[in-house]
């Protein structure tokens, strides 16, 4: 049931209404965006911890209907409107800035504004159609994720993405930290002891090898794979970073272009990794925050060619992390990342084949 002010109860109770419907997004990299039928600006705070919030007016927009059904079919609806405003661009909709933006519809009284909001609708932001100046938006409800198919399958290759909570293997490792206790990390799980990254990237991280407290300044770390280094009680061993960083040096097109790298990290690596474009440059890189498949990592010429282009201008310059890649074989889980019992696959079930197979008659 929806709750209202007894003040904007009774304006909705009138004759004569001044309604405005707004919309808040949420973008998955943390920006926060606010649009209203009106024809004014509305300054408002909808009470969800965000604070108050601009509401741009939006000239163009229309919206479909808002229906509520029982039972688990979805509650969508679609937002139409032109491409008026500097905020929202068609180049973003096609870069997925807006896939699974969180939205808020509501209404107030744009006359009274302190009469507090009419909740309409939450959810998220599904399919998004942009074309010319004109762009058409899913807004999908929140019981949509309730018809979403959720299980898996058998399958002799891994099924859980490089360092997702099911892999455990840690690309980027939280950092060194002084008087700290820390564990060894065992064998054959990633997931477990400790793995820390220096406070300056070179190119290494660390396992603890023998347990105890971190000193108060951070060591010389042995830069060799395989080095120890003593730390307070604690023993490390060095190992290749599994997420490197680096600056574009030279760029062929948006999908192919060179970096400037000093580390190691060789071909099969990075190969299949992903790369991520960061905000420490100045100016931001036109792509900051987006991120793309590596097809291929040429460690000698340090070449990387992603498999699909980057929606924006990339420029030497630019920082980059690349992590590691990954083919969801058993071998790689094993010998690369030493994560066996973190395997989400099944290598030895038999396939098909064994059920069509048959003697041979000859």
């Amino acid at each position: 049931m929806k709750t209202v002010t007894p003040e904007l109860a009774a304006h909705l109770a009138g004759a004569a209404l001044t309604l405005a419907t707004c919309w808040k997004i949420a973008r998955r990299d943390g920006t926060v965006l606010g649009f209203t039928s009106h024809d004014r600006d509305l300054v408002f705070d909808l009470g969800d911890g965000g604070g108050a919030l601009t509401y741009a007016a939006a000239s163009g927009f229309t919206r479909s209907n808002i229906a509520g059904v029982a039972g688990l079919a979805a509650d969508n609806l679609d937002v139409e409107g032109v491409l008026d405003s500097a905020a929202i661009t068609a180049a973003d909709l096609r870069a997925g800035r807006y896939d699974f933006a969180e939205v808020k519809i509501f209404e107030v009284n744009y006359a009274a504004l302190g009469q507090g909001a009419l909740k309409l609708r939450r959810g998220q932001v599904g399919q998004v159609r942009a074309e010319g100046a004109m762009f058409v938006a899913e807004l999908r409800g929140l019981i949509d994720r309730y018809r979403q198919e959720i299980g898996a399958l058998y399958s002799p290759a891994c099924r859980a993405e490089l360092g997702d909570t099911r892999c455990a293997v840690r690309l980027a490792p939280p950092l060194w930290q002084a008087s700290t206790a820390y564990g060894p990390r065992p064998p054959r799980d990633a997931g477990l002891g400790s793995v820390v990254r220096p406070a300056a990237f070179n190119d290494r991280h660390v396992r603890c090898l023998q347990a105890g407290t971190s000193g108060l300044s951070e060591p010389s770390w042995a830069l060799t794979l395989g080095g120890q280094t003593a730390d307070g009680s604690v023993l490390w061993e060095t190992e290749r970073a599994l997420t490197i960083e680096a600056t574009v040096a030279s760029v062929t097109d948006n999908r192919a272009f060179t970096l400037s790298y000093g580390g190691d990290a060789p071909d099969v690596l990075l190969t299949g990794g992903v790369l991520s474009f960061t905000g420490a440059g100045s100016p931001p890189p036109a792509n900051l925050g987006l991120k793309m498949e590596v097809r291929s990592w040429v460690l000698s010429t340090k070449a990387v060619t992603l498999f699909l282009p980057m929606p924006f201008g990339v420029a030497p310059g630019d920082p980059v992390t690349v992590s590691a890649g990954c083919d969801k074989s058993l071998a790689v889980c094993r010998d690369s990342f030493d994560n066996l019992l973190n395997f989400r696959g099944e290598p030895y079930v038999p396939g098909n084949d064994l059920l069509f197979r048959t003697p041979d008659a000859r």
